[in-house]
């Protein structure tokens, strides 16, 4: 385990509309979270001075977003009103670890035990299932550390982050209380999807691209990163939100540009009314990207009031 010692800051008052809030000192710890083998960078976060067990939550960004920016905007925020909160990388992005794949000459690992081979560290990938299995990690460890109230977790999301924690929201029940912003529930339903999806899928089983994931071979508009198609195929954080049970808001710009209505926040937040469960939706009249600056006080202050309200 990496770690730095703990780096105290202090949070201004935040508050807006004449709402007070107690204020506490933030206090930072750089950890170290395994998921399936892959070392994450994570930052733990306490507020200095609370008694007893508190509630955590844990922040997810989207697509290849880093810890550094949700700590910025977000984390103190919701530490200094009292909670604990913890922010990651995913695998192979920020500082990290990469993902480690086997090269084309390494031998059958037919035994158990101990080897040294070659190997490729794979970065900057964009794999859904690989994101969610982190998000899990982190689960665990922020529900298992010390002063952390293992029975008021809450789970916020941004962007691409927004759909693995209605995902994963829906299917653990840990999740006492959800905030999915600006998401993205899925991907494109067209044929040529499919069957470039397909191809990919094809492509990796028989080796014919090298490595699996390509830089640059397939790519999202201004978005940095390779997509696995491959393994994006299928997912489907709606399928998901069927599960959930957790009170839930869902916060979106009203000129998403980068999901079709059917695959953004209000997809989600049906399902989630449809079956009985405390929710919300809160639009504002921006673009995607604007919700992290024009409209980020209101965006985060909604946030905030969910966790205070359910958590």
């Amino acid at each position: 385990m990496w770690f730095v010692p703990v780096a105290i800051c202090s949070v201004g008052d935040w508050s807006q509309e004449g709402k007070l809030h107690m204020t506490y000192d933030v206090e930072k710890e750089a950890v170290s979270i395994w998921a399936e083998g892959s070392r994450l960078a994570a930052v733990m976060m306490h507020p200095r001075g609370t008694d007893g067990s508190r509630p955590g939550i844990l922040l997810c960004h989207g697509w290849g977003g880093l810890k550094e920016h949700l700590i910025q905007l977000y984390a103190e925020t919701f530490v200094a009103a009292g909670y604990a909160c913890l922010v990651f990388d995913y695998r192979g992005w920020g500082e990290s670890d990469g993902r480690l794949i086997s090269t084309a000459n390494t031998p059958s690992l037919t035994t158990a035990g101990e080897v040294v081979l070659p190997v490729r560290v794979l970065r900057e990938v964009v794999d859904p299932l690989d994101q969610i299995a982190d998000i899990r990690a982190c689960l665990a460890y922020l529900a298992s550390e010390p002063g952390v109230d293992p029975e008021r977790i809450g789970l916020w999301g941004s962007s691409y982050g927004g759909g693995h924690v209605t995902f994963v929201a829906g299917t653990d029940p840990r999740i006492k209380a959800l905030v999915a912003q600006i998401g993205g529930y899925g991907h494109p339903r067209e044929n040529w999807y499919r069957d470039l999806a397909y191809q990919r899928m094809a492509d990796k089983a028989r080796a014919r691209i090298d490595p699996p994931v390509p830089q640059g071979v397939d790519t999202s508009p201004g978005l940095r990163g390779t997509p696995d198609l491959a393994r994006q195929f299928g997912h489907s954080p709606l399928l998901g939100a069927e599960g959930i049970r957790a009170p839930s808001l869902f916060i979106d710009a009203e000129f998403e540009e980068y999901n079709e209505a059917a695959l953004q926040g209000g997809a989600a937040y049906e399902i989630v009314k449809a079956n009985g469960v405390t929710c919300d939706r809160i639009t504002f009249p921006c673009t995607h990207y604007q919700v992290y600056d024009k409209h980020l006080v209101p965006a985060r202050q909604a946030a905030l009031d969910w966790f205070e309200n359910h958590l």
